[in-house]
């Protein structure tokens, strides 16, 4: 028929119709993430220069009221990257402080959840630390899954694998203030400073 509505001079629709078989047209990863971090309530600044970096870490601080003593960090390079205390062994609740600044292992795509271990936060357990977490991050930490992140983790430690391995899903401030928190504790607020390669 199609064929017979060419010679006839039949209007073809603008848009041709899309085989139900065709596979969806996927968002890139990036997107893909930002979507999922997003919309789960997270904080995502895209920074193309460490200079970025600097004054949206700056912001969050105006924004949220924040003194530098206020958050801690367990990372003496970022410490001094961010100018914020560095702080080995806290004797008290790290979660008194009202932010923790890390980087992080991977940033997974389809969820929108971040991959910690030790190497970010120690022996801490989620619940210890406090409400809001600073991530610092770069794009080619960006992982399609979780089993892509394990592998990169695997591949990236090989004689040593690190321990206490989570992943972390943020929340909206509003929802913990409201103590709106699932049954799942990980949830934190939290400000991604992603940062072009």
């Amino acid at each position: 028929m199609g064929f017979w509505n060419n010679i006839f001079g039949k209007k073809q629709s603008e848009e041709p119709e899309k085989s139900p078989y065709l596979p969806k047209n996927e968002d890139p990863l990036e997107v893909a993430f930002a979507k999922a971090f997003t919309s789960s309530g997270g904080y995502f600044l895209y920074n193309e220069s460490q200079e970025d970096v600097h004054s949206n870490f700056q912001n969050i601080f105006i924004e949220n009221d924040w003194q530098l003593e206020e958050t801690f960090c367990l990372d003496k390079k970022l410490s001094r990257l961010f100018g914020i205390p560095y702080i080995d062994e806290i004797s008290g609740k790290p979660n008194q402080y009202k932010a923790l600044v890390i980087q992080c292992e991977y940033l997974i795509g389809n969820t929108g959840k971040i991959l910690l271990s030790n190497q970010q936060i120690q022996h801490y357990k989620l619940s210890e630390l406090p409400k809001t977490i600073i991530i610092s991050a770069k794009i080619g930490q960006l992982c399609s899954d979780v089993s892509q992140g394990m592998t990169a983790l695997k591949n990236k430690y090989k004689n040593t694998i690190p321990t206490n391995i989570t992943s972390i899903k943020a929340l909206s401030n509003s929802d913990l203030d409201n103590k709106i928190v699932p049954t799942d504790s990980t949830a934190k607020s939290i400000y991604l400073l992603l940062e072009d390669n």
